[in-house]
């Protein structure tokens, strides 16, 4: 069993949170705040945003509105803002957290704060940001430069917090403890939070000191600092008894996690259920010991405020148990490994609306300066992109990319934008080029090109790093794979394609590229399949149901239905000797075809 010290409620906890160094690191990406109710506290969020060159993302419930922020943020011309109108009820499966159905444990004042940070890190994987800082709305006095610091330590820790001691930021038990005279420190909190979002792969739950469990792995790791001051507005902390009730809980299971921190015992030491029986044994003794205090202070207009609170918050720890203590936090584990594989999972998004798309939001207010694609690490857009949702896009992919250079000349722009289809899958170092269309369900495989102004069907899978040229067409439900398949091609549906579709080049002297020497493309009707390294040459057409053999060469029309090997040698299948002929790939009762010998 592991001891306890006494006593359970540390005073302060400092100790575990490292200096912030010098000036080694990282600009701030974001500011993530969370409005309820009031647009106007917004606005000191917006002018350090401008300063320090960061984006300002407002999430909005409640009492605020996307167009009342943006009445708010205007004052800033050259502030670069996203205001989300968060719609009651709002759920997203990315969000999902079985310590979310926890009702025992849950706070109802805490209302939709969690749920708004975690949008904000959902974003900030999405849109690439390295480093964000969240601020609650009720937030002030925040200095430009020592923001810009605590910034700058997030390149050696993983999260850095501003320090808000006044008003201070405790639970209601921590201020009836200094309202009594006892010394209470604050620690850093979610309130004013700066986090490295490309590293960190926590969340935060919904429960009181959500932050505090957000970052607790990082505080194990000692990756958690300490940098500037800020400001809260007051409030009254005993005036409901209702907040201490909700807040216990969170209290409890909080600072049981941080003394295993204080003690540099392992993390696995809070499964044991005798654990939490002697953390709660302390915490009602620590309680006990305030309520003594307090009810000395005759003169303070607080104690009853304070007693009724201190009373409130008992009775709730009277019915937290060991065991919901040890259950919780299995829960909570889980819920962990699962968000961080869910971040694995994200594609990259190329601009903001494909981002809140993907995040099933509407109703956003934009600043023009967001409204073309975002372009962060090796994901790109050189022209307007969108991407559906449930697509996924290696972090590695290009997306956009510009068409290549001609010789003589330049590509007629189609004036679309880039699409990649709900659903689809683009694997590492895959290039999508401008104006490219990919319908839903379509995977494109490691190292594959789709060229400038190809139009891929849907459920379409491209693999074996083929290449499918420019302006090419695809149909729905072909594979395409270790194929060079030329510019201007056309591939009907339901084909397999493992050979190469190429232009003639009948006068070699041209410039390959120039418009002269344009030649027509091979057409493949549907359901035709082309064998391994063989190859179809100039514009001719393979007509529909037709086999060509691994290793042939055509360069004539294909009827419909028809077997080809060698060079243009044209079999019917019902002269074919091998099984093939007794395929199902040839239908027999289309009058198309002819009927395949039994």
């Amino acid at each position: 069993m592991s001891p306890l010290p006494s006593p359970p409620c540390r005073d302060t906890h400092r100790e575990l949170l490292r200096r912030v160094p010098g000036t080694s690191g990282r600009d701030l990406d974001a500011v993530v705040v969370a409005a309820t109710w009031s647009a106007e506290r917004v606005a000191d969020a917006a002018e350090l945003a401008a300063w320090l060159d960061a984006t300002l993302v407002v999430m909005c419930s409640r009492s605020v509105s996307a167009t009342e922020i943006a009445d708010v943020v205007s004052r800033s011309p050259e502030l670069r803002w996203l205001a989300i109108d968060l719609p009651a009820g709002y759920q997203h499966h990315l969000l999902d957290a079985a310590t979310s159905r926890a009702t025992e444990v849950k706070v109802d004042r805490l209302g939709d704060l969690s749920l708004k940070r975690n949008l904000g890190l959902l974003l900030a994987k999405l849109l690439g940001w390295h480093s964000v800082l969240f601020l609650d709305e009720d937030i002030t006095g925040l200095d430009v430069d020592e923001v810009w610091h605590a910034a700058a330590g997030l390149g050696d820790l993983d999260v850095v917090g501003l320090e808000v001691a006044d008003f201070p930021d405790n639970s209601v038990v921590c201020h009836a403890h200094r309202l009594s005279g006892g010394h209470q420190e604050t620690f850093v909190s979610g309130s004013a939070l700066l986090v490295a979002a490309d590293r960190v792969e926590s969340f935060f739950p919904e429960i009181y000191n959500e932050d505090w469990l957000f970052f607790f792995d990082a505080v194990l790791r000692r990756s958690v600092g300490r940098s500037g001051t800020a400001t809260q507005f007051a409030y009254e902390p005993f005036r409901n008894p209702g907040r201490a009730a909700g807040e216990e809980f969170g209290d409890v299971f909080a600072e049981g996690l941080m003394e295993l921190a204080h003690r540099r015992l392992p993390a696995t030491a809070a499964d044991d259920v005798d654990y939490w029986r002697r953390y709660l044994a302390r915490r009602a003794e620590f309680i006990r010991q305030i309520c003594d205090r307090v009810a000395n202070l005759q003169s303070s207009p607080l104690r009853p405020q304070a007693m009724g609170a201190l009373e409130a918050a008992e009775q709730r720890r009277a019915m937290i148990t060991p065991q919901i203590c040890a259950a919780y936090l299995r829960t909570w584990r889980r819920d962990l490994t699962e968000w961080a594989a869910r971040l694995h999972d994200l594609p990259k998004a190329v601009s903001f609306s494909s981002a809140l798309r993907l995040l099933g939001l509407a109703g956003q207010a934009i600043s023009p300066a967001l409204e073309k694609p975002v372009q962060k690490g090796t994901v790109m857009s050189l022209q307007s992109a969108e991407i559906a949702t449930l697509s996924r896009v290696a972090p590695t992919a290009q997306i956009g990319a510009p068409y290549r250079m001609l010789q003589e000349g330049t590509w007629q722009r189609l004036g679309r934008p880039t699409e990649i289809g709900a659903g689809c899958d683009i694997g590492h170092f895959c290039v999508i080029g401008e104006e490219a269309r990919l319908g839903d369900g379509t995977i494109v495989d490691t190292y594959c090109l789709v060229e400038g102004g190809a139009t891929i069907g849907e459920r379409v899978v491209i693999t074996h790093r083929a290449s499918v040229g420019a302006r090419a067409v695809v149909g729905d439900d072909s594979v395409i794979g270790c194929s060079l398949i030329c510019e201007r091609s056309q591939v009907g549906k339901n084909c397999r394609v493992f050979g190469d579709l190429v232009h003639r080049q009948l006068d070699p002297t041209k410039p390959w590229d120039a418009p002269e020497a344009e030649e027509a493309a091979p057409i493949l009707e549907d359901n035709v399949f082309v064998g391994w390294g063989a190859t179809v040459v100039g514009g001719i057409t393979i007509g529909r149901g037709s086999y060509v053999c691994a290793g042939a060469t055509v360069t004539k029309d294909i009827s419909p239905g028809q077997i080809v090997t060698g060079v243009n040698e044209v079999h019917n299948p019902t002269e074919w000797q091998g099984a093939l002929a007794k395929s199902d790939f040839f239908p027999v009762q289309s009058p198309e075809f002819p009927a395949v010998a039994s």
